[in-house]
């Protein structure tokens, strides 16, 4: 057993020892679930250094690298759990990539050991027609922010806000403290009931500048690249729990004296669903080795060609397999009470948030022409620029 694997297993056995939400099979009223159990979070950071899975060890955390924390994130997704940990962990791949600054080192500490809840406010798709908050020089040194963010994950739990804004014509990083008078935030109803997502208002926010021009570039990779990994995982490792409940299940509801599994449709659909479920692990895998070999070499477009195909599989196949689980288990497949809509809605959900646009396939054929040396205007062609 490699070292990933048994990395799988203690995140797995610690999840199954002290469940979130869906799987304790608590309230999924939207109101409750937008409140985060604190200790819990903590339980994680202290007993499985969670919150610091990529933070270097002299910042507290355990200093892994990119597939373990993938490895994770597909854990999370079999768990449907309910966690902060995609969105810390991509504030601190951004900190990481400006640790240079001492307030980094600080927020680093902290965000390893639970007590602080970071959330990043930008877009994932490089191109989205969303208008940036805009930063003006406020009092003394400081700033203030003016925007409305129509979606936000995590942010009604957030401690501060990693905050991608407009200044002086350019992109610019800022940190926002959460509890500042000019920051409101509503939560929202949305389709995935174990993902937390709210309205965040800028209005006046003081914001502290961390990061811009080259800086901001660096900071904005490492988040929108972490988003895509972590997403993708969560629903690889969804459609996994998935499938392999509705497997289960068919073994041993009969009809007409039989398993239901052992009439051919039956079986014939179990094969496609694990061909698929194959296919999107294979495209994750993909993606992770792509990035892992391609940015250490400074290959950028053979990175998104391998992030563009997780994002087209991993969303598409997740849905695809999740919606046959429920038809899998017949009528009871569709009441409320049982957990095979929750899966369904955390693979649509994702789905979206991978690819709401649909435009990965043209982005791939850039990448790939691009990697290959193939003429800029085509690349720009297909890149849609």
């Amino acid at each position: 057993m490699d070292h990933i694997e048994q990395l799988r297993q203690v995140v797995r056995g610690h999840l199954d020892r002290d469940p979130g939400a869906a799987k304790r099979g608590g309230s999924l009223d939207p109101r409750q679930t937008q409140r985060l159990d604190r200790d819990r979070w903590q339980r994680q950071a202290r007993e499985l250094g969670l919150p610091g899975v990529r933070i270097p060890e002299e910042f507290g955390g355990a200093g892994m690298g990119l597939a373990e924390e993938v490895a994770v994130h597909q854990e999370l997704g079999r768990a449907l759990d309910d966690g902060p940990f995609l969105t810390t962990s991509l504030v601190a791949a951004a900190l990481v990539a400006l640790a240079d600054d001492e307030r980094n080192h600080d927020r680093l500490v902290r965000i390893a050991s639970g007590e602080l809840v970071a959330v990043p406010v930008l877009p994932i798709e490089e191109k989205f027609p969303l208008e940036y908050p805009h930063a003006e020089a406020g009092a003394g040194t400081g700033f203030e922010l003016h925007g409305t963010l129509p979606c936000v994950v995590d942010a009604a739990v957030a401690d501060a806000f990693l905050v991608l804004a407009e200044h002086q014509g350019r992109h610019a990083f800022f940190w926002v403290d959460a509890r500042d008078t000019g920051v409101r935030t509503e939560p929202l109803t949305t389709l995935d009931l174990t993902r937390r997502m709210a309205r965040v208002q800028l209005a006046g926010a003081r914001g502290e500048l961390v990061a811009e021009d080259d800086r901001a570039r660096a900071a904005v990779a490492a988040i929108r690249q972490g988003a895509i990994l972590g997403m993708s995982a969560e629903s690889v490792g969804a459609a996994e729990f998935a499938l392999e409940m509705a497997v289960e299940y068919v073994k041993v509801r009969t009809q007409f004296g039989r398993p239901i599994g052992s009439f051919q449709a039956v079986k014939h659909k179990c094969a496609d669903l694990l061909v698929s479920l194959e296919r999107a692990r294979s495209a994750l895998s993909v993606a992770v080795r792509s990035v892992q070999h391609n940015d250490s070499i400074g290959r950028r477009p053979e990175s998104l060609a391998g992030l563009a195909v997780a994002r087209m599989y991993c969303g598409r196949l997740g849905a695809e397999i999740t919606r046959e689980v429920i038809h899998l288990h017949g009528g009871i497949g569709f009441t409320w009470e049982h957990p095979a809509h929750l899966y369904y809605r955390r693979a649509v959900s994702n789905r979206q948030l991978l690819d709401s646009t649909g435009q990965q396939p043209r982005l791939l054929t850039a990448s790939v022409l691009a990697a290959h040396g193939e003429d800029s205007q085509l690349a720009s062609f297909y890149a849609g620029r």
